[in-house]
């Protein structure tokens, strides 16, 4: 199944965030102010810098707000950056399976690291009980994989807890099953308990029950 046909059976979700991306990405001032701190930690890509008006938009506006945040997917970890240099009361746990980590973000005392698959990370951290507020996905972007990442992040989730997937409609010819195709079928196997907030390039949603095990 291609995107267009995605698009098509959540049309009225493509429509509605098309609509809202614009108010979205119409604020720019604190995205300046992140570009001039970026510059004292020499990263040699910029790709959130795509998708910092979503963070801005759908992680909390309090500065004192206390919660958890998992990435899968730190590369060298400039997201990370920008939740750790906002949030002062945040826990950051990032996974990723190799070791790029900007070394000035690495030394956090509120980031936990793991340098691991995220499927043996994410069942790790399951069997520790840990719990999620908010969930960033850019690991491996396969269908077949990202599927995983979905499900067993899922599970992690608080209740009204925020899931954000990038990358959602990219496509690649060299993979067999594209990130939007495993994404479908998690949007569909889970529909009772997610509400979908926004799809487009990037996919955002919600977890509106809590009876996931």
């Amino acid at each position: 199944m291609n995107k267009f046909f995605i698009r098509l059976i959540f049309f009225f979700y493509f429509i509605k965030s098309k609509i809202l991306k614009k108010k979205i990405y119409s604020e720019t001032t604190q995205l300046n102010l992140f570009k001039k701190l970026i510059h004292k930690y020499n990263f040699k890509s910029f790709w959130f810098l795509n998708n910092f008006q979503i963070f801005e938009y759908f992680l909390p506006k309090s500065l004192n707000k206390k919660f958890n945040y998992l990435e899968i997917g730190t590369y060298e970890g400039l997201s990370l950056l920008y939740v750790l240099n906002k949030y002062k009361n945040i826990n950051v746990t990032g996974v990723d399976i190799v070791n790029l980590l900007n070394k000035k973000i690495r030394n956090h005392k509120n980031l936990k690291m793991f340098k691991s698959d995220s499927i043996i990370a994410l069942r790790k951290l399951k069997q520790e009980n840990q719990k999620f507020n908010y969930i960033y996905i850019d690991g491996l972007h396969n269908g077949e994989h990202i599927i995983v990442d979905a499900i067993e992040s899922f599970k992690l989730l608080e209740h009204q807890g925020i899931m954000i997937f990038d990358d959602f409609m990219s496509v690649d010819s060299k993979l067999k099953y594209q990130c939007s195709e495993g994404l479908y079928y998690f949007l569909r196997f889970f529909k009772k308990e997610i509400k979908i907030l926004y799809f487009q390039n990037v996919l955002v949603i919600k977890k509106k029950q809590n009876n996931f095990i």
